[in-house]
């Protein structure tokens, strides 16, 4: 070891070192890695400003193979887009021309998150796919005046505004799992858009609990709407139930409750029309909906009668 030190630099020198403290070792290397094994495992530690850090023991050639192919990945997406942007058909969106590249790093970081999200274990599945079907639960909980404040504009909120509500909304953060803190705007799309997140409205003073809900409706709660809204909810659409979106009707961004009150099946067309249009909607109670044309005048439209109903004349005899 003594003359490889002095004529080799330092890190040639920390490898020679552990190989021969290797051989050295009394027990031997397959008995220790066994194990060694026993004690893999995954962990979360948070981190500031809204950030967390996911930390892996595994096996060091399961480790490094994962970290291989992350880079061959990252650099496999950096080289197509750098292609895109130097020749032929630029199929990027705007968000990612002006943006800027992302780092090896970065691109690693986003992969994995891809694909631990995303991906199924296909070596440790059931016949069922039944760990294919499970995906992320996490509680976000959002004080109101965070989904209340930028969902009118879609601008950042101010402190200097000078308004209690936006003040607050700036100053409260929002939290996963009730104790490590996340930026407003990721609140914001998690309590409206995903899929996979429990969200806990809280009252922006007192910190109460107001309400726990999901974006999506459970199965019972689909069939439920499917049974009532066996048709779209616009006036004089047929289109059937099976074709529907399931609409919140108060978005869901915007404190929107997921239950048969705030939802209605609509068309994909009428869907569309309903975001994108001055047409207005609120439901009364009871299933119906008020729609509101861009003119002004007002449409009722209520749930289909089902066919199990009993008219006032079914027993009588005919002519009715």
């Amino acid at each position: 070891m003594v003359p490889c030190a002095e004529q080799q630099a330092p890190s040639r020198v920390r490898r020679l070192a552990v190989r021969e403290a290797e051989r050295a070792q009394p027990e031997l290397l397959a008995t220790r890695h066994d194990r060694a094994c026993e004690d893999r495992r995954v962990w979360v530690m948070p981190l500031p400003d809204g950030m967390a850090e996911l930390a892996a023991v595994l096996p060091a050639a399961v480790a490094y193979g994962i970290h291989d192919r992350l880079t061959q990945m990252a650099k496999a997406h950096a080289d197509a887009g750098a292609n895109q942007a130097s020749g032929g058909l630029d199929q990027r969106t705007t968000a990612q021309r002006t943006t800027g590249q992302r780092t090896i790093d970065q691109l690693r970081a986003d992969l994995l998150s891809e694909l631990l999200l995303r991906g199924a274990p296909a070596a440790h599945d059931t016949p069922d796919g039944l760990l294919a079907a499970i995906t992320a639960r996490v509680d976000v909980t959002v004080p109101v005046l965070t989904l209340i404040d930028e969902g009118a504009t879609g601008d950042a909120v101010d402190p200097a505004s000078g308004t209690a509500a936006a003040v607050t909304a700036a100053q409260v953060p929002a939290e996963l799992d009730g104790r490590h803190p996340i930026d407003p705007a990721t609140a914001r799309i998690l309590a409206g858009q995903a899929t996979a997140w429990n969200r806990v409205l809280t009252d922006p003073i007192t910190g109460g609990v107001l309400a726990v809900d999901r974006y999506r409706p459970g199965e019972d709660l689909k069939r439920l709407l499917a049974a009532r809204d066996s048709r779209c909810r616009f006036p004089g659409c047929g289109i059937k139930a099976r074709e529907l979106d399931l609409d919140h009707t108060h978005d869901a961004a915007l404190g929107g409750t997921t239950e048969s009150a705030n939802l209605a099946g609509l068309c994909r067309r009428h869907h569309t029309l309903k975001h994108h249009s001055w047409w207005k909607i609120q439901q009364t109670g009871a299933g119906a909906l008020e729609w509101t044309s861009p003119t002004g005048r007002r449409h009722t439209d209520r749930p289909p009668i089902p066919a199990t109903s009993i008219s006032s004349f079914a027993n009588k005899p005919p002519p009715f």
